[in-house]
């Protein structure tokens, strides 16, 4: 449809603006649709237009700084004035007017606008895109689709080499050379943190949780996030508070994926941490939530790296397999209060060279893009294929070991939901071996245990699923049994056999686990 549409729908010259304003002209009189469209079309050519989930934005700078800004009915009816020379006709000829308001309001209230370019997001990092290509100007990339403020120069070698990788990793490495990782590969794990938030953009698929965790306080797991928060965005990343409620977590969510953050850090947790909304947030490539203070749904692309750090931290059922895991081991009473560090101002050496670590880290992507990304020997890491692609290969073809070793030692040790699982289980087989039976019904088991029976693990279990000494009713204990049924935890499987005068419960050992 052309834009340059007047009286009655025709082509007509003599109508069009003059050679010093070459805008559209556009009749209200038209059918509402048509305007629409025509309108959209408009909106399109704008170079600071974009859709990004389900709304219409502007890219806008103030103060040589770049934001996004959701557009109102006001502002769009401006913007719609600015890209189109709007008439309407009257008996004596044509006469100038705003855009309609209903034309604005129709436009917003879409959730998908055809010719308006999609924004991932702002970056003030150059994106890399999966073929390894680098915009490192400001402005649209349509290979990444993201917007980069230019707000850094980074010279990446356009055929980085595994020689250029190698020498990139050791020198984003000698920057933690201090800190007390608890192994080697916790080095490759804060490494493929970095490089993380960097290669976002190469690919659709679902980026780890990083947790950074140390076995006592300021020991740095802290900095050790802040130091990859000065590098991918030049500040540091936006920090939350842990809490409890969930449903107050769910809602902290929305507004930061809405944005486009490139990272988000929930700092020193305590206690547990996890549950249903964090496992959805990082196995889902979208989080849907009803914005605050409205009824209006939006679905929000997820692109954010989310980062933890605690002390020991405990993680809910089903979260430890979907963490990148850095822990930090320090012996030192007092281990802020250390003075030989190698570089003494490590934030501010950072700060000032920004740009050479940015250069770094994506040197490593581009050049293993440039191999031709080559298969690694190492295991699938389900519902994070594509990043373990990108990131996790890339870093074990520099010779590093592979970051998601720690994940393992995560879910052995963070793990509370199976730990109190694998005693329950435990406990009833030692309820069964002291009664000196082949299955017991949970009435019975709590029969025996209120009349001395010691299975003592038992008891313990019990008590940290029930946080009470008493002895919980036989309901209570079929519930959670039926919770860890047929489930092998360290080589025992609790086992159910439905009887008319009751459920008998009994554990087998399974040897091929």
């Amino acid at each position: 449809m052309q834009l340059r549409l007047i009286r009655n729908g025709a082509n007509d010259n003599t109508n069009t603006p003059n050679s010093e304003d070459p805008k559209p002209v556009i009749n209200i009189s038209r059918p509402f649709d048509e305007l629409v469209d025509l309108a959209e079309e408009c909106l399109a050519n704008d170079p600071s237009i974009f859709q990004k989930a389900g709304e219409l934005i502007a890219v806008e700078k103030s103060s040589g700084n770049v934001g996004l800004q959701p557009l109102k009915p006001s502002v769009l009816r401006y913007l719609l004035s600015r890209s189109a020379s709007w008439y309407k006709e009257k008996k004596d000829g044509a006469e100038d007017t705003h855009p309609l308001p209903s034309v604005a309001r129709c436009i917003l209230d879409k959730t998908h606008w055809d010719k308006i370019r999609n924004l991932r997001a702002v970056v003030n990092f150059p994106a890399i895109s999966k073929n390894g290509s680098i915009q490192t100007e400001e402005g649209y990339d349509p290979n990444t689709e993201v917007y980069f403020t230019g707000s850094v120069k980074c010279d990446i070698p356009s055929n980085a080499s595994l020689t250029d990788a190698k020498s990139a990793a050791k020198l984003l490495l000698d920057l933690v050379s201090d800190f007390p990782f608890a192994g080697e590969a916790h080095k490759s794990a804060w490494l493929a943190a970095l490089l993380s938030p960097c290669a976002r953009y190469t690919h659709d698929g679902n980026s780890p949780i990083v947790i950074a965790q140390a076995n006592s306080p300021r020991v740095g797991k802290t900095r050790l996030v802040k130091i990859i928060s000065l590098i991918v965005i030049g500040d540091e990343c936006p920090v939350i508070i842990h809490t409890k409620n969930e449903e107050e977590e769910r809602k902290r969510i929305l507004p930061f994926l809405r944005g486009g953050r490139a990272m988000v850090l929930v700092d020193n947790v305590v206690g547990q941490y996890g549950g249903a909304a964090i496992n959805a947030l990082a196995t889902t490539r979208s989080f849907e939530d009803r914005v605050l203070n409205s009824s209006k749904i939006v679905n929000a692309v997820n692109d954010t790296i989310w980062f933890i750090t605690g002390n020991n931290i405990s993680l809910a059922a089903d979260t430890p397999e979907r963490c990148l895991h850095i822990r930090l081991i320090s012996h030192s009473e007092k281990p802020h209060l250390r003075e030989d560090w190698k570089y003494p101002d490590l934030l501010g050496m950072v700060r000032t060279n920004r740009a050479k670590y940015l250069s770094a880290a994506l040197t490593i992507l581009k050049a293993y893009i440039n191999a031709g990304m080559p298969k690694q020997n190492i295991p699938a890491w389900g519902s994070f294929e594509e990043w373990s692609r990108i990131v996790r290969e890339a870093i074990v073809w520099i010779g590093m070991p592979d970051p998601a070793i720690t994940r393992n030692e995560l879910e052995i040790e963070a793990d509370d939901e199976k730990c109190t699982a694998t005693s329950l289980v435990e406990g009833w087989l030692e309820l069964q071996e002291q009664l000196k039976v082949e299955m017991i019904t949970a009435r019975e088991a709590c029969f025996q245990l209120r009349n001395g029976a010691i299975a003592r693990k038992l008891r313990d279990a019990l008590h940290e699923l029930t946080r009470t000494r008493a002895i919980p009713t036989a309901h209570t204990v079929g519930r959670h049994l039926r919770e860890v049924r047929d489930r092998n935890l360290n080589g025992l499987i609790l086992k159910c056999r439905p009887d008319p005068t009751g459920h008998y419960w009994y554990v087998e050992k399974y040897e091929n686990n």
